[in-house]
């Protein structure tokens, strides 16, 4: 028991940094960031460290970490650590409100504003339709098994950019810009096939009024609106399956580039 204790303490700095990673990661990680118990959240970033933490002990990367009378030393590198992570959980979330964006989208341009309700990851108001769009890319991402390709991200992280040993560059900034804008992207790929269908429906109704004067324009133009949005909708939104399924590749893909270059 003591050799296993004194190896525990060997490498406690190892594991607080390997820790920190896994809990941002956890944290800022779609499904798992909200929703899921802090304990159990603790509880898998603990189990997840105590396995990772033997394989990456006895590196000769890890020579230089911090020691533990180094506080200021070890702040930073854990601070460093949190920043890695949240880049990875970060990025995965960008793409999914990037997405969600399409279901605003839709309900501003279907005027159908009052079927607000409060999204639990940014605790704002969030129309329905961009919620079940966010649900929606969330299950598509844990039935394809995007959550095991973020963890395979975090593992190759660690590969290439050891605990302790992070340096940061330009080419990090410029991965989430471009994720950023690519998500927006996307999110209009999405809502444009409603939007079109909808602008549509309102140019229909504006001829229909100018022959018939006499019908109610605004009834009939809500319910037309309303009868194109679900129809569109229900026939177009599996694309959002795809599309997110391309925007995760390249953003992985991305990422893994940037461990890359940090070697």
């Amino acid at each position: 028991m003591q050799p296993f204790v004194d190896w525990i303490m060997e490498h406690l700095v190892v594991g607080v940094l390997v820790l920190t990673r896994l809990g941002m990661l956890l944290m800022a990680m779609p499904a798992v960031g909200v929703g899921v118990p802090k304990r159990i959240k603790a509880l898998l970033a603990l189990m997840m460290t105590a396995l990772l933490l033997p394989a990456l002990a006895d590196r000769p990367s890890l020579q230089n970490v911090p020691e533990m009378d180094h506080l200021a030393s070890l702040a930073i590198a854990v601070a460093r650590e949190a920043l890695v992570g949240l880049l990875i959980g970060a990025t995965i979330q960008i793409v999914i409100t990037g997405i969600q964006l399409a279901g605003e989208a839709i309900t501003s341009t279907g005027g159908m504003q009052l079927g607000d309700s409060i999204d639990p990851t940014t605790q704002s108001s969030m129309p329905a339709m961009a919620r079940m769009v966010g649900m929606l890319v969330t299950a598509v991402m844990l039935l394809g098994g995007g959550h095991r390709v973020i963890l395979s991200l975090l593992v190759e992280s660690f590969d290439h950019v050891p605990p302790g040993n992070i340096v940061f560059h330009d080419s990090m900034m410029q991965a989430v810009i471009d994720c950023m804008s690519g998500a927006l992207a996307s999110g209009v790929r999405v809502s444009a096939p409603v939007i079109a269908a909808l602008l549509l429906s309102n140019l229909v109704t504006g001829l229909i009024s100018r022959t018939m004067p006499q019908i109610n324009v605004l009834a009939i133009g809500l319910s037309v609106n309303s009868l194109a949005l679900l129809v569109v909708t229900s026939l177009t939104i599996g694309s959002v399956a795809w599309i997110f399924q391309d925007d995760l590749a390249v953003n992985v893909e991305r990422l893994s580039m940037i461990w890359n270059k940090g070697e």
